[in-house]
């Protein structure tokens, strides 16, 4: 099967997938907004938040690792489950002890026993076979969409069933958690090789020489997707960080999304090209990639850009209003994104970090400059607006890096 055909499989299944993923969003904001107050998905955000950037500060890069070697996966199979056991509980340790500084920090007393409760997820996920990365190294996508629909499917179900029962965000925290669980259960259960408690120390260095640059890589990607949501819920407060996120869930499920379905199927293809110097095929099949996906994303984006008011009064109801002020907003800087998601595909795919770091860089300090300077005098629209000049004004650095990349692999 051609290089081509497993990018378009690829793309078809992950995009179906994405898809499904946005129904199960829309339908978890349509049912929980009328549940919830802003302020519950605020403080959601802020655990999020605490997970997310513990997970990125420990970035082992695992499944990248494996999807990059030429090696089976049985050779990295043991090792790379104990490896990400131990990230587990280093994970959930270091939030357990965030906890405090952010309920401090925000002066959320509710922050405390939220963030500790969360810090169960990464302990728990820690024990997912690593055998799941063997899908998407093998084009298997079919499979892959399979396992991650039936997690999302889950962790819908149960966060709408505690959230009618509790009426809280613990209801919101509660489903994670058994999500979690559910999700370790499936990665054994779709897959026949089963992982042994048994650490190899050549392949162990392997996969943390590879993650040194990945691990940098992931934070700064996980700062200029999550650092806004950090400030925004300290320069205005949990109420409107609670419309931020649904605006930006509303926005970006869809464009950003896509691309991360392309971004997902592409890099395997772009990584066998690159290894095969198949560099004129490599070239032809980016800016494919780049056409098809800005195209897709541009006609599911059109509408929430003209009629804002009406799908946020449709998805969310009348008390979320205010995020169709900042929705075309961040529909646009949700289209650039998904542009440069391609471009990372591409940079990660031929191991040039240091480019995509850069930019990762360059755009992290731009948003928060102008989330800073924007948000005192304009609110929340003021630091939505700062995000898209943001990521305009750094999209020409990744498109350097792009064509650095093309002429190195010609020498």
């Amino acid at each position: 099967m051609g290089y081509q055909r497993h990018a378009i499989i690829g793309f078809s299944v992950q995009s179906l997938q994405k898809v499904f993923v946005f129904v199960i969003n829309f339908v978890k904001i349509v049912v929980l907004a009328r549940l919830l107050k802003p302020s519950d998905f605020g403080l959601f955000s802020l655990v999020m938040i605490a997970l997310g950037l513990t997970e990125s500060f420990t970035q082992t890069g695992i499944n990248t690792t494996i999807v990059q070697s030429k090696k089976d996966i049985n050779y990295f199979l043991d090792t790379a489950w104990v490896i990400a056991i131990f990230r587990g509980l280093i994970i959930g340790l270091i939030m357990w002890l965030l906890a405090s500084f952010l309920s401090n920090f925000y002066q959320e007393a509710l922050l405390l026993p939220l963030i500790r409760a969360a810090a169960l997820v990464p302990i728990i996920k820690g024990f997912i076979n690593p055998a799941v990365a063997q899908w998407q190294k093998n084009f298997n996508f079919t499979k892959e969409g399979l396992y991650q629909a039936l997690h999302l499917a889950a962790e819908l179900i149960l966060q709408i069933i505690l959230v009618l029962i509790l009426k809280t965000v613990w209801g919101l925290v509660g489903g994670v958690i058994l999500a979690a669980v559910f999700e370790v259960i499936i990665s054994f259960l779709m897959n026949k090789e089963r992982p042994r408690f048994h650490y190899h120390v050549n392949r162990g260095r392997y996969i943390f020489k590879n993650a040194k640059s990945l691990a940098l890589a992931s934070l700064f990607s996980y700062l200029n997707d999550n650092a806004d949501d950090f400030v925004i819920g300290k320069l205005l407060n949990s109420h409107q960080l609670g419309i931020y996120h649904n605006a930006y869930s509303l926005s970006h499920k869809v464009n950003y999304e896509l691309s991360k379905a392309a971004h997902h199927g592409l890099m395997p293809v772009f990584a066998n090209l690159h290894r095969e110097q198949e560099e004129a095929r490599l070239k032809q099949a980016f800016k494919k990639s780049v056409f098809s996906t800005l195209l897709i994303t541009l006609l599911f984006s059109l509408p929430l850009i003209i009629w804002p008011e009406f799908f946020v009064k449709v998805v969310l109801g009348d008390q979320w209003i205010e995020a169709s002020q900042v929705l075309p907003v961040l529909i646009l800087a949700g289209l650039v994104h998904s542009v440069v998601n391609i471009v990372y595909a591409f940079l990660i795919a031929q191991k040039k970090y240091f480019s995509m770091n850069l930019h990762l860089t360059v755009s992290l300090i731009l948003m928060l400059l102008a989330i800073f300077l924007l948000t005192p005098t304009y609110g929340l629209f003021g630091a939505c607006l700062g995000i898209l000049i943001a990521r305009v004004i750094s999209f020409p650095i990744s498109l350097i890096s792009l064509k650095k990349s093309t002429c190195e692999s010609k020498i």
